[in-house]
């Protein structure tokens, strides 16, 4: 009886043991991903010479208060035009996503063109500003027009999200820049 009752802790201590690392570890889980969250900040559009509609947009984003480091080239973002959304890759090397960190003095520490070092990606501080430059046309959006509506979530690589909705101007004129 002593033995079988010795066995049963034996497998009682190993289960408590499995349950409480599995708890640990989704727990940690849910932390990171309530709190590593990009914050999308300003948005700018911007109208070639050649069009009335904005086709380039620029985002500037920075870690959320009490956020972990996160490598941006690992983000995505979900970008939505005139009803028409698309999942772009944070990745430096995709075709239409170019990001650039800029630091505290405005200073640009990498540019992700024709440079592999993916340190000049991370936003460590909150500080830090990544500008995030997506072309509309290369990522099969439809160009924003006069008053279109451009809904952007960014997802950082932990799973953390932000949404942000914005509109465009009344008037887009050709080779201007709007603040969204």
């Amino acid at each position: 009886m002593v033995l079988v009752a010795a066995i049963a802790a034996g497998v009682l201590i190993n289960t408590a043991g499995l349950l409480q690392a599995q708890a640990q570890q989704t727990g940690e889980e849910t932390t990171a991903e309530v709190s590593n969250v990009i914050q999308v900040g300003e948005i700018v559009g911007t109208a070639p010479s050649s069009s009335e509609k904005i086709k380039t947009i620029n985002l500037t984003v920075r870690l959320a208060s009490g956020s972990d480091p996160i490598n941006i080239s690992k983000a995505s973002y979900t970008v939505s035009t005139n009803g028409n959304a698309t999942v772009v890759s944070g990745d430096p090397k995709s075709s239409n996503v170019v990001t650039k960190l800029v630091g505290k003095q405005g200073t640009v520490k990498g540019d992700s063109r024709g440079t592999n070092n993916s340190d000049d990606m991370i936003l460590s501080e909150q500080q830090d500003l990544i500008i995030v430059q997506m072309n509309l046309d290369s990522s099969g959006l439809e160009p924003l027009e006069d008053n279109g509506e451009l809904q952007i979530v960014a997802q950082a690589p932990a799973g953390g999200n932000t949404y942000k909705s914005v509109t465009a101007p009344r008037r887009i004129n050709e080779g201007e820049s709007y603040i969204l």
